[in-house]
């Protein structure tokens, strides 16, 4: 699988060697090392082996593999900026991640400022969660739309359409998709770009790049990497049915 990012450049997700990486969970819980472990399993990621509970001694970093600190910010409050800090100028080429159940979009920018490089919501989906990370480590910045939609004054549209972080909430109407948008859909969660679609599909890359507009329009997301990250957490069994 790929992705894109906003400027529309293609990252291979398949080939995962290139995206090892050491995983230090900053917790002060076991239970959520543990779970990381689960989630991370048969990944490119290994987790460290301890907890590091953010204030008391830090593990040195050392080895080939790059270095992400994945922090449950909910387990230091209003500590969690100044725990940015200290991992920052521990580590300055370590990559940080922040969880959490919900962001203050008021705190998210002094946590950008203190050096974090991904906002990553405790309810995402596994699927969703490591291609954050592993677009976390290939330099992008990963920011929910819960997050970006409140800071930039658009809540609106989505409200409008029901949906919350890019993915339908129940509260509103489910896009309806031609079958034709879906399997365009299929193609985007699969990184495919527009010409390898266009061939896929018998289409030109006009009629492709105008229906990916309409589809990106219709789910309510921005770009390519936010279409693939909805459609892998609304996937059908069967790629021929609807996405809900």
């Amino acid at each position: 699988m790929a992705l894109h990012n906003v400027s529309g450049d293609r990252f291979d997700l398949d080939n995962r060697d290139h995206l090892s990486a050491t995983v230090f969970p900053v917790c002060r819980n076991h239970v959520l090392r543990l779970g990381l472990e689960g989630l991370l399993s048969e990944t490119g990621f290994t987790v460290w082996h301890e907890n590091i509970d953010g204030f008391a001694c830090l593990p040195v970093i050392q080895g080939e593999l790059p270095a992400l600190f994945v922090i449950d910010a909910d387990s230091f409050a209003s500590g969690a900026i100044d725990l940015v800090k200290r991992l920052k100028a521990h580590a300055p080429a370590a990559r940080i991640v922040l969880v959490a159940d919900a962001f203050d979009p008021n705190v998210v920018p002094m946590a950008w400022d203190a050096g974090v490089h991904g906002f990553c919501l405790s309810t995402h989906e596994r699927e969703v969660f490591i291609k954050s990370l592993e677009l976390v480590m290939l330099g992008e910045a990963i920011l929910p739309a819960t997050i970006v939609l409140p800071i930039a004054g658009m809540t609106s549209h989505h409200s409008r359409h029901g949906l919350v972080n890019g993915v339908h909430d129940g509260k509103g109407a489910v896009p309806s998709l031609s079958n034709r948008e879906v399997e365009i859909l299929a193609c985007l969660r699969d990184g495919s770009p527009n010409k390898v679609i266009a061939r896929k599909l018998s289409l030109s890359e006009a009629t492709v790049k105008v229906h990916v507009k309409t589809i990106l329009k219709k789910i309510g997301v921005c770009n390519r990497t936010q279409a693939a990250l909805w459609a892998t957490r609304h996937a059908p069994a069967d790629r021929t049915s609807a996405w809900s």
